[in-house]
């Protein structure tokens, strides 16, 4: 028959509740199955933890024995009632995998721990031990942490707690009453043996800031200024010199790179200030905090015995004086999120590293001031017929004979205004002090070892010039004259022979190699004693 149909409805199929009663019936069998194949599953998983609970062999220690007896005790609790949750459905199957797999992993931690307590200590303290190179290998955050570790694994008040949800075993401490005191103060098992909380190398603080300085070139500033003497006297346009590694304008950048490097690590910060005062001392918890403010309570009423004054009592002022200041010495200890103990100073200690770093940095600086002798006033010679002004000459003779770079560089001409010259036993140096790209004076050495007609041009000006004297004949003049007006003096040996009027810049190829090389061939000395030789 078929279906009825009227405008705009068609009538249902009918329902064959045989075959859906059939469906629904399998379905059940299905789930059936699966939940056993489930339970199956699970219980397993209980099982093999708890096996593992129970095949962990004895200790010679009684007491870590006896926390190894409440941990399985627990262990085995836990897991049993974990079980009954999720085959009743009331806990979600990944929470019991979780579970299951914290507690195996967890348990495996503490076995080893209790197993490796006496030797983990005991290589702590021989890296405290001082080496060949006069350093430990292990820094002064490593000892707090062996410090903290043998007090943590001093089990007589210590118990281990499992978290029932969580199946992670810790370390717990008991208080006066038996039971688990601040719950801040759990330690997580796998956290005690990862290796940054048992080990963190020396960090040697001032061989950084020694090698770092060591960068530093030295610089060098002139100056005029009025100096008061000790009776009170004041000298008036008194020619000084400071130099130095400290007058070097990269100094203050040096110093700011080196204090980020070491603020980016917190365990470098702290090794810093203990190195630089030995009273800074890292704490763990609030106990650990009273503990070692006593400590130095201690100290200080030790040493006022000694000095013969009233040692400080807990609630008067001065008490409460030294509590304050003496706070600044304690380093707060966190755990960072891969469980890792980090010292975390605060702003007053993170200010007292800069400044601890700065002055180390400067330390390292050399400086010196010292009094300069002024350039000699020379009356100007008269100009007679025929007659050479050699004053100049005398200038740069002087400069040579007294070994004074200052007064090259007073003297030197426009073009060389970015140079610097200075007179040293090899002949004169000459040093590029233009900018570099950030502004400070490049102080780079260009030339070693020029002689004196090598360097005619920044003292007589450029050669080439039309209308007037080349600086080579004014040079080549004003020596000759000289020597002549000074026959007594003794001639300087720089110079091998006459300059030729040929321009500046071909100058230092036509003299025939370096410095010491021309005077090799001459066979002079820095200063000759022969009589009015005329050597260029």
């Amino acid at each position: 028959m078929a279906d009825k149909s009227y405008i705009g409805y068609k009538a249902a199929p009918a329902i064959d509740w045989g075959k859906l009663t059939s469906e629904f019936s399998q379905g059940l069998m299905e789930i059936g199955a699966r939940r056993g194949v489930q339970d199956m599953y699970f219980d397993k998983l209980s099982r093999d933890n708890m096996d593992a609970l129970r095949d962990t062999e004895d200790f010679q220690s009684q007491d870590v024995n006896t926390l190894v007896s409440g941990a399985v005790t627990q262990g085995v609790n836990n897991s049993y009632e974990m079980n009954k949750l999720v085959k009743s459905g009331k806990l979600n199957h990944n929470e019991y995998r979780n579970f299951m797999n914290n507690q195996s992993s967890s348990w495996t931690e503490f076995s080893k721990t209790m197993k490796t307590i006496d030797q983990t200590i005991q290589t702590g303290l021989e890296r405290q031990q001082v080496g060949e190179d006069g350093n430990p290998l292990g820094s002064q955050y490593e000892q707090d942490l062996i410090e903290w570790r043998t007090k943590l694994l001093d089990l007589k008040n210590k118990t281990i707690y499992q978290d029932p949800k969580l199946g992670k075993y810790f370390l717990a401490e008991l208080n006066d009453e038996g039971i688990i005191g601040d719950p801040n103060n759990l330690q997580e098992m796998r956290n005690l043996n990862k290796q940054m909380n048992i080990n963190d190398n020396f960090f040697n603080f001032n061989k950084l800031v020694k090698d770092r300085s060591a960068g530093i070139a030295s610089y060098e500033e002139a100056l005029v200024e009025d100096i008061e003497t000790v009776d009170g006297k004041v000298r008036n346009n008194i020619y000084m010199t400071e130099r130095g590694e400290v007058m070097n304008p990269g100094v203050p950048d040096a110093i700011s790179r080196t204090q980020a490097y070491i603020r980016s690590n917190p365990r470098l910060i702290y090794n810093t200030l203990k190195q630089s005062d030995d009273r800074y001392q890292s704490f763990f918890n609030e106990e650990d905090y009273n503990n070692k403010m006593n400590d130095l309570v201690e100290i200080e009423n030790g040493a006022r015995q000694v000095r013969g004054e009233d040692i400080l009592k807990e609630g008067s002022k001065d008490y409460e004086d030294f509590m304050t200041d003496n706070d600044k010495f304690l380093v707060e200890n966190i755990t960072d999120a891969q469980g890792v103990f980090q010292p975390n100073p605060n702003a007053e200690q993170r200010s007292e590293l800069n400044a601890v770093v700065e002055s180390t940095f400067m330390s390292n600086l050399g400086y010196s001031r010292v009094e300069a002798k002024p350039p000699k006033p020379k009356a100007p010679t008269p100009k007679e017929e025929g007659q050479v002004n050699y004053d100049l000459y005398e200038t740069l003779y002087t400069a040579i004979t007294d070994g004074d770079s200052d007064i090259l560089n007073n003297r030197k001409t426009s073009e060389a205004k970015d140079l610097r010259f200075e007179v040293t036993l090899d002949g004169i140096d000459v040093y590029d002090m233009s900018e570099n790209p950030v502004g400070d004076p490049k102080n780079e050495i260009i030339s070693k070892g020029k002689s004196l007609t090598d360097l005619v041009s920044y003292f007589y000006g450029k050669s080439g010039a039309t209308g007037g004297t080349k600086p080579e004949a004014t040079y080549n003049a004003e020596r000759d004259a000289f020597y002549k007006a000074n026959p007594k003096k003794k001639e300087i040996a720089m110079m091998e022979e006459q300059t030729e009027e040929i321009p500046a810049d071909q100058m230092a190829s036509n003299q025939g190699g370096n410095f010491l090389q021309r005077l090799a061939r001459s066979g002079r000395d820095f200063l000759s004693g022969g009589d009015n030789q005329n050597i260029s």
